[in-house]
């Protein structure tokens, strides 16, 4: 195993089990005792839950959470704890709403120390309020399912590989820890065990890509990295093929070999590829690129010392590709998917490569290196031009944790994009919305390459403060060739990648953003010929 087993486990029933340690209760603002979301729940529940609402002790609001314990006149089958998790205003209902109420209920769970919970799965729309495209009839409950595995599974991660003697010995005064049960509850919600399982899929996906991201360089470098991937390819059945330094030489890949000269841990470009024996030969694969720079000191370019720590999640983008990758197998996607890796080490020694230098990239490019921290756009127009060469696919996504500026622009809730295709750019752009990960698209015409222009080479790789997350999707673009033309997406993930604070739906750190969006566009795609 790559990873250690999930630490919970979630299952369907059509009725109450009674055998869990808390029930949980879901609950809009402003409900009353005729509401369908209380008559639907089991009897003996209900007047513990309008008790809470006619006291004020529990409102309603989106993520409140009241905990309560039960006194049920001696009857031992009933949980002893009630849990009341606020969806607040009915109008605004949507999937992500559960999301968020599944990761709270396993925040509180195991702080709590709970064995087992039966969550009432609540009454749903077929088609959910906020859903961009609203699911067929008779699939919001469907949804709600999916969305609550979800929700729980991402809500129980916790990054613990590093903890030492401190936390086992505080760990030991503990119970011994065990899976929690989370039992999902409802008469329909029973019905959908695919749901489930793709809720659970996904969220195992973005836990596995939070995991490698948040592995600090002297654990993750180049070259270990491409054992992780090789691992994964066993685990999942997949192909991987690791391009080494030689072979980079061979190919003319400039970029990747200056970017990871520095480092006494040599580049690696890591691809692994999903191929169904019942897909199709014919149809052209998806390709979805991802920066994976195990660390990045900046260069000779140096970052300042108080934020060089975070950067061991630039990395990001190329997890996500992992994440994608694991669940696109698990989940057995009748649709071929190339995934690479353009994986370095941006480090400072004599063998740096340096302000003024001038490199040639795979597809004979030469670009004018203005800026060593400049240096994620690089490897990627290496790993761009190799892969749209090689698999001639039907469309490409990139991920890369590429600029500061995007923060500045969009926040720490919006990944930017950018496309050469617009049809692309709305299936992206739908994936991410029915995903619950949003992005904002930025321009990518003329001006902007022409921004990217050097007077001694053919562009530079970075152009001053202008413009600064346009700089780098307009860099990118000169490694796709303009005949024939391959649609494609960038993302630029800078803000999203990683959290400084909790949230309502991440603990502090690598948040595993895109994995949900790519596995999403993904399976779209299975109702398209995919033909070029």
């Amino acid at each position: 195993m790559i990873l250690n087993p999930p630490n919970y486990r979630v299952d369907l029933s059509p009725a109450p089990i009674e055998k869990s340690d808390a029930v949980a209760v879901l609950i809009h603002k402003q409900q009353g005792l005729k509401d369908p979301e209380i008559a639907s729940l089991p009897a003996w529940v209900i007047p513990h839950v309008m008790r809470a609402i006619e006291m004020g002790i529990f409102k309603g609001k989106s993520n409140e959470l009241s905990v309560q314990s039960l006194e049920i006149d001696g009857n031992s089958r009933h949980p002893r704890r009630l849990m009341l998790l606020g969806l607040g205003n009915i109008k605004k209902f949507s999937a992500e709403c559960l999301r968020e109420a599944g990761v709270a209920l396993a925040r509180a769970a195991g702080k709590l120390e709970l064995a087992g919970v039966e969550i009432i799965v609540p009454p749903v729309p077929d088609t959910l309020p906020g859903y961009p495209d609203a699911p067929p009839a008779g699939q919001g409950v469907e949804l709600a399912v999916q969305s609550l595995a979800l929700g729980l599974g991402l809500g129980s991660f916790a990054f613990e590989e590093f903890k030492g003697s401190v936390h086992k010995k505080n760990s030991a005064k503990k119970k011994k820890s065990t899976p929690i049960r989370y039992t999902l509850v409802g008469r329909s919600a029973a019905k959908h065990r695919d749901a489930l399982n793709e809720g659970l899929i996904l969220a195992e996906a973005q836990n596995f890509a939070r995991t490698l991201s948040s592995r600090p360089g002297n654990a993750v470098n180049p070259p270990e990295l491409a054992k992780i991937a090789q691992s994964l390819a066993r685990e999942a059945h997949l192909t991987c093929r690791v391009l080494d330094e030689s072979q980079l030489r061979k190919l003319g890949m400039g970029g990747l070999l200056a970017v990871g000269a520095g480092s006494q841990s040599p580049p690696r470009l890591i691809v692994l590829e999903h191929r169904l024996k019942s897909a199709s030969t014919a149809r052209s694969p998806l390709l979805v690129v991802g920066k994976a720079i195990t660390f990045d000191t900046g260069g000779i370019s140096i970052k300042p010392a108080d934020r060089m720590s975070k950067m061991i999640y630039d990395k990001c983008g190329g997890m996500a590709v992992l994440g994608l990758m694991w669940a696109v197998a698990r989940l057995k996607v009748p649709i071929p998917v190339v995934g690479i890796l353009a994986s370095a080490e941006n480090h400072i020694s004599g063998r740096a490569y340096r302000p003024g230098d001038i490199i040639t990239l795979y597809n004979g490019v030469t670009v004018e290196v203005t800026n060593t921290d400049a240096e994620g756009r690089l490897v990627l127009g290496d790993a761009l031009a190799w892969g749209v060469k090689t698999y001639k696919p039907a469309a490409v996504v990139d991920l890369a944790t590429l600029t500061g500026g995007v923060i500045v622009a969009l926040g720490r809730s919006i990944a930017g994009a950018m496309a050469n295709d617009d049809e692309l750019f709305n299936q992206i752009h739908r994936a991410a919305q029915d995903s619950g990960e949003r992005i904002w698209r930025l321009p990518l015409g003329d001006e902007q390459r022409e921004q990217m222009k050097s007077d001694h080479a053919d562009i530079v790789n970075s152009a001053g403060r202008d413009g600064h997350p346009l700089q780098g999707g307009a860099f990118l673009s000169y490694f796709l060739p303009d005949e024939p033309k391959t649609p494609w997406v960038h993302l630029d993930i800078a803000g999203v990648a990683d959290q400084d604070k909790v949230t309502s739906m991440y603990a502090k750190g690598a948040t595993g953003w895109g994995v949900r969006t790519l596995v999403r566009w993904v399976l779209d795609q299975r109702t398209k010929t995919g033909k070029r």
